[in-house]
């Protein structure tokens, strides 16, 4: 078993840790890493210095409007 952790890296660029749990292997990690309810936000998860995978939300921000056509 390996130590997981979720970082949540904002869009400015600052991290904050976020969680930390123990799987056997790194496909059990990437199916525990859900996107943040924010939508300025990403989450990253990493075994030590390792880069496994990101998630984020998908979709136009709140305050994004779509253009008026017409």
């Amino acid at each position: 078993m390996a130590v997981y952790r979720v970082y949540l890296v904002h869009d400015d660029g600052s991290l904050e840790p976020d969680e930390s749990f123990y799987c056997r292997d790194d496909t059990e990690a990437v199916g525990k890493l859900l996107p943040p309810a924010r939508d300025d936000v990403c989450a990253e998860l990493w075994q030590g210095g390792r880069f496994i995978a990101r998630a984020a939300r998908t979709g136009p921000r709140p305050t994004e409007r779509p253009h008026a056509t017409g």
